[in-house]
């Protein structure tokens, strides 16, 4: 079995990064970032529950405003329909303000 003794050659097979994450994490504007969230949830078949949408996202929800400052992170939790069926998942929504960007993750839970 040969192991390569110099780190050049541990380089060269080094995975490249999935840049379909990358172009879909970051996002110049909050606006931008949480209306992906949602437009990728209802993608999926999942109703946004408007009520809480709106005191979420809208109004901040627990925040004094609903976008982060440099350095912060904002969570909301928004309740999700099929149908006119209420679901038991949630879309979570997690924002962090950078200097020229907002980095999103988003899931359902």
């Amino acid at each position: 079995m040969c192991v390569p003794t110099d780190d050049s050659e541990r380089m060269k097979r080094k995975p490249k990064p999935n840049t379909e994450m990358v172009k879909d994490t970051y996002f110049k504007t909050f606006a931008a970032a949480v209306r992906y969230a949602r437009q990728q949830t209802e993608a999926k078949g999942f109703v946004i529950n408007e009520d809480d949408w709106h005191s979420q996202i809208t109004m901040g929800g627990g925040y004094a405003k609903a976008r982060p400052n440099v350095d912060e992170t904002h969570q909301f939790s928004i309740r999700l329909f099929k149908g006119t069926k209420e679901q038991r998942k949630q879309l979570q929504i997690v924002v962090y303000g950078m200097r020229s960007a907002y980095e999103l993750t988003h899931y359902i839970n």
